[in-house]
Protein backbone atom coordinates (compact mmCIF):
# COMPACT_ATOMS: atom_id res chain seq x y z
CA UNK A 1 0.00 0.00 0.00
CA UNK A 2 1.67 3.44 -1.19
CA UNK A 3 1.20 6.02 1.31
CA UNK A 4 0.46 9.13 0.47
CA UNK A 5 1.22 12.90 2.41
CA UNK A 6 -1.59 13.83 5.19
CA UNK A 7 -3.03 10.05 4.18
CA UNK A 8 -3.70 7.89 7.48
CA UNK A 9 -3.59 4.24 6.63
CA UNK A 10 -5.39 2.06 9.20
CA UNK A 11 -5.95 -1.69 8.10
CA UNK A 12 -8.79 -2.80 8.65
CA UNK A 13 -10.59 0.44 7.11
CA UNK A 14 -11.02 1.66 3.88
CA UNK A 15 -9.47 4.88 2.36
CA UNK A 16 -11.04 7.79 0.85
CA UNK A 17 -9.24 10.94 -0.13
CA UNK A 18 -7.24 11.65 2.91
CA UNK A 19 -9.01 10.14 5.92
CA UNK A 20 -9.49 6.64 6.80
CA UNK A 21 -13.09 5.13 7.22
CA UNK A 22 -14.87 3.07 9.73
CA UNK A 23 -18.74 2.52 10.04
CA UNK A 24 -21.17 4.46 12.63
CA UNK A 25 -24.31 2.54 14.46
CA UNK A 26 -25.94 3.15 16.45
CA UNK A 27 -24.65 1.70 20.19
CA UNK A 28 -21.15 1.29 18.70
CA UNK A 29 -17.88 2.82 19.89
CA UNK A 30 -18.34 6.01 17.58
CA UNK A 31 -22.13 6.48 18.22
CA UNK A 32 -22.14 10.43 20.16
CA UNK A 33 -22.61 10.32 23.82
CA UNK A 34 -25.05 12.90 23.65
CA UNK A 35 -28.28 12.33 21.71
CA UNK A 36 -29.21 14.72 18.48
CA UNK A 37 -30.97 17.77 19.68
CA UNK A 38 -34.68 17.14 18.97
CA UNK A 39 -35.34 20.05 16.37
CA UNK A 40 -31.63 20.19 14.54
CA UNK A 41 -31.87 23.08 12.13
CA UNK A 42 -29.18 24.50 10.64
CA UNK A 43 -28.10 28.04 10.19
CA UNK A 44 -26.16 28.02 7.30
CA UNK A 45 -23.46 29.59 8.74
CA UNK A 46 -20.06 28.93 10.35
CA UNK A 47 -19.11 30.54 14.05
CA UNK A 48 -15.69 29.90 15.59
CA UNK A 49 -15.55 30.26 19.47
CA UNK A 50 -12.71 30.79 21.06
CA UNK A 51 -12.17 28.38 24.02
CA UNK A 52 -10.27 30.20 27.36
CA UNK A 53 -9.68 27.01 29.29
CA UNK A 54 -6.28 26.42 28.55
CA UNK A 55 -5.48 22.72 30.06
CA UNK A 56 -9.10 21.53 29.11
CA UNK A 57 -8.93 17.61 27.89
CA UNK A 58 -10.22 16.20 25.10
CA UNK A 59 -11.71 12.92 25.29
CA UNK A 60 -11.56 10.66 22.57
CA UNK A 61 -13.02 7.37 23.63
CA UNK A 62 -15.55 7.09 21.97
CA UNK A 63 -14.13 8.55 18.70
CA UNK A 64 -13.26 7.09 15.66
CA UNK A 65 -10.11 8.08 13.43
CA UNK A 66 -10.22 9.60 10.52
CA UNK A 67 -13.49 9.31 8.45
CA UNK A 68 -17.08 7.17 9.79
CA UNK A 69 -20.35 6.97 8.25
CA UNK A 70 -23.44 8.47 10.63
CA UNK A 71 -25.08 5.86 11.58
CA UNK A 72 -28.52 5.25 12.73
CA UNK A 73 -28.93 7.31 16.27
CA UNK A 74 -32.46 5.42 17.58
CA UNK A 75 -32.67 4.31 20.82
CA UNK A 76 -35.43 1.88 19.89
CA UNK A 77 -32.66 0.13 17.61
CA UNK A 78 -30.88 -0.89 20.78
CA UNK A 79 -31.39 -4.60 20.57
CA UNK A 80 -29.50 -6.62 19.26
CA UNK A 81 -31.64 -7.65 16.45
CA UNK A 82 -31.82 -3.47 16.24
CA UNK A 83 -28.27 -2.99 16.03
CA UNK A 84 -27.73 -5.27 13.00
CA UNK A 85 -30.80 -3.21 11.81
CA UNK A 86 -29.20 0.19 12.53
CA UNK A 87 -25.49 -0.63 11.14
CA UNK A 88 -27.51 -1.13 7.38
CA UNK A 89 -29.23 1.70 7.80
CA UNK A 90 -27.51 5.20 7.33
CA UNK A 91 -29.57 8.32 7.45
CA UNK A 92 -28.92 10.23 4.01
CA UNK A 93 -26.10 8.04 3.30
CA UNK A 94 -23.82 10.78 5.27
CA UNK A 95 -19.94 10.51 6.17
CA UNK A 96 -17.80 12.70 8.16
CA UNK A 97 -14.69 13.06 8.21
CA UNK A 98 -11.66 15.00 9.70
CA UNK A 99 -8.53 15.99 8.18
CA UNK A 100 -4.90 16.53 9.72
CA UNK A 101 -4.54 19.96 11.37
CA UNK A 102 -2.42 21.93 9.14
CA UNK A 103 -1.10 25.90 8.46
CA UNK A 104 -3.96 27.56 6.46
CA UNK A 105 -3.56 27.45 3.13
CA UNK A 106 -5.53 31.24 3.05
CA UNK A 107 -4.61 33.10 6.77
CA UNK A 108 -1.30 32.70 7.65
CA UNK A 109 0.16 32.29 11.19
CA UNK A 110 -2.68 30.39 11.36
CA UNK A 111 -3.02 26.28 12.09
CA UNK A 112 -6.28 24.85 11.00
CA UNK A 113 -8.65 21.81 10.75
CA UNK A 114 -11.66 21.02 8.75
CA UNK A 115 -14.72 18.63 9.49
CA UNK A 116 -16.59 18.06 6.98
CA UNK A 117 -19.71 15.93 6.50
CA UNK A 118 -20.25 14.83 2.90
CA UNK A 119 -23.91 12.99 2.31
CA UNK A 120 -25.27 10.56 -0.82
CA UNK A 121 -28.43 12.20 -0.60
CA UNK A 122 -29.77 15.63 0.14
CA UNK A 123 -30.13 15.85 4.04
CA UNK A 124 -33.39 18.49 6.27
CA UNK A 125 -30.43 18.71 8.70
CA UNK A 126 -26.42 18.92 8.67
CA UNK A 127 -24.80 19.65 12.21
CA UNK A 128 -21.50 20.04 13.35
CA UNK A 129 -19.53 21.17 16.39
CA UNK A 130 -16.00 20.32 16.39
CA UNK A 131 -12.39 21.71 18.35
CA UNK A 132 -8.60 22.13 17.75
CA UNK A 133 -6.22 21.37 20.87
CA UNK A 134 -2.09 21.01 20.96
CA UNK A 135 -0.14 18.53 22.82
CA UNK A 136 1.72 19.95 25.75
CA UNK A 137 3.72 18.89 28.59
CA UNK A 138 0.26 18.46 30.50
CA UNK A 139 -1.55 16.91 28.09
CA UNK A 140 -3.93 18.56 25.29
CA UNK A 141 -4.51 22.23 25.54
CA UNK A 142 -7.99 23.07 24.24
CA UNK A 143 -7.34 25.79 21.73
CA UNK A 144 -10.57 26.85 19.55
CA UNK A 145 -14.01 25.55 18.72
CA UNK A 146 -15.71 25.47 15.34
CA UNK A 147 -19.92 24.94 14.62
CA UNK A 148 -22.13 25.10 12.56
CA UNK A 149 -25.12 24.03 10.19
CA UNK A 150 -26.91 23.83 7.07
CA UNK A 151 -30.89 22.83 6.16
CA UNK A 152 -31.68 20.52 2.57
CA UNK A 153 -27.66 20.37 1.57
CA UNK A 154 -25.40 17.35 0.83
CA UNK A 155 -22.53 18.97 2.30
CA UNK A 156 -21.39 20.90 5.43
CA UNK A 157 -17.71 22.06 6.19
CA UNK A 158 -16.88 23.90 9.67
CA UNK A 159 -13.49 24.92 10.71
CA UNK A 160 -12.17 25.36 13.68
CA UNK A 161 -8.38 27.88 12.93
CA UNK A 162 -6.32 29.28 15.68
CA UNK A 163 -3.49 31.77 15.70
CA UNK A 164 0.32 30.15 16.17
CA UNK A 165 3.55 32.05 16.59
CA UNK A 166 5.79 32.04 13.71
CA UNK A 167 8.27 29.09 13.75
CA UNK A 168 7.09 27.21 16.98
CA UNK A 169 6.32 23.41 16.93
CA UNK A 170 3.18 21.23 18.47
CA UNK A 171 1.66 18.38 17.50
CA UNK A 172 -1.94 19.25 17.14
CA UNK A 173 -5.57 17.29 17.19
CA UNK A 174 -9.11 18.06 15.65
CA UNK A 175 -12.38 16.24 16.73
CA UNK A 176 -15.96 16.96 16.44
CA UNK A 177 -19.58 15.65 16.30
CA UNK A 178 -21.61 15.33 13.35
CA UNK A 179 -25.22 15.32 13.53
CA UNK A 180 -27.90 14.41 10.47
CA UNK A 181 -31.75 14.19 10.91
CA UNK A 182 -34.33 14.65 8.62
CA UNK A 183 -37.75 12.46 8.27
CA UNK A 184 -35.33 9.17 7.19
CA UNK A 185 -33.78 9.09 11.06
CA UNK A 186 -30.91 10.61 12.85
CA UNK A 187 -27.46 9.97 12.80
CA UNK A 188 -24.17 10.76 14.77
CA UNK A 189 -20.48 10.18 14.41
CA UNK A 190 -17.77 11.87 16.59
CA UNK A 191 -14.34 11.63 14.61
CA UNK A 192 -10.70 12.31 15.42
CA UNK A 193 -7.54 12.74 13.64
CA UNK A 194 -4.23 14.02 14.90
CA UNK A 195 -0.57 14.73 13.72
CA UNK A 196 1.77 12.29 14.59
CA UNK A 197 4.67 14.32 14.58
CA UNK A 198 5.16 17.95 15.60
CA UNK A 199 4.82 20.61 12.51
CA UNK A 200 6.30 23.93 12.36
CA UNK A 201 3.97 26.96 12.53
CA UNK A 202 5.05 29.04 8.95
CA UNK A 203 3.90 32.25 10.05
Amino acid sequence: MTMRPGLRITTSIAVAALTASVAFTAGGPAAAAEGIPAEAVGTDTTEVVEITEPDQQLPTADAVLGEAELGADDPAEAGAAGFRAAAKRLPYLCKASVDYPHNSHTTKGTINVHFDTKCGQVAPNLNTEGSLARSRWYGWEHLSTGKGGKKNTKSLRVVAPKGCKKDTWYRYKGQARFYVSGPQGRGSAHVYNQNDKEIKCTG
